[in-house]
């Protein structure tokens, strides 16, 4: 017999019984996420919009400047975000394209113009994922910018 730490016997698989109350919970939980996973193109509207004004602060200031690098920890932060969420929500490329980019970003203060217009990339094809969903054409440009980056 199987035993914990303390001593006690640990229950077979067919012993565990889950309350109710712990079962109407976890229902609840479900039904929870399946609400949020048909707002999720909303929400990822929103991150792009942070994630755009980000972008356009890279561009407007100089590498360098303090602007510049709270702009780089900003699209670390929104690419971060969307890599912990998209998949949740069935867009696993979302979270593999933000991925490597938040490896890109991450603990920088500067970006090249190069990364600066991988990021413009990423939005477009973000975009399209929450304004079509997921298809072929956004799966080939996401994977077709995912190439281009560095291994995360």
């Amino acid at each position: 017999m199987t035993t914990t730490p303390d001593g006690q016997p640990v229950p077979a698989e067919d012993d565990l019984e889950l309350d109710d109350e712990l079962m109407a919970a976890i229902a609840a939980a479900e039904a929870a996420v399946g609400d949020m996973a048909s707002d999720y193109p909303e929400m990822l509207l929103q991150d792009i919009g942070l994630l755009t004004g980000a972008i356009a602060r890279l561009d407007l200031h100089a590498p360098g400047t303090d602007e510049h690098a709270t702009a780089c920890i900003d699209c670390f932060g929104v690419l971060h975000d969307i890599k912990g969420q998209a998949a949740s929500f069935g867009y696993e490329l979302a979270t593999a394209l933000c991925d490597p980019l938040c490896e890109c970003v991450r603990g920088q203060h500067s970006a090249s113009m190069q990364l600066i217009d991988q990021l413009k990339q990423a939005v477009d094809i973000l975009s399209r994922m929450a304004a079509e969903g997921v298809s072929a054409d956004t799966d080939n440009a996401a994977l077709a910018l995912i190439r281009q980056l560095p291994d995360a």
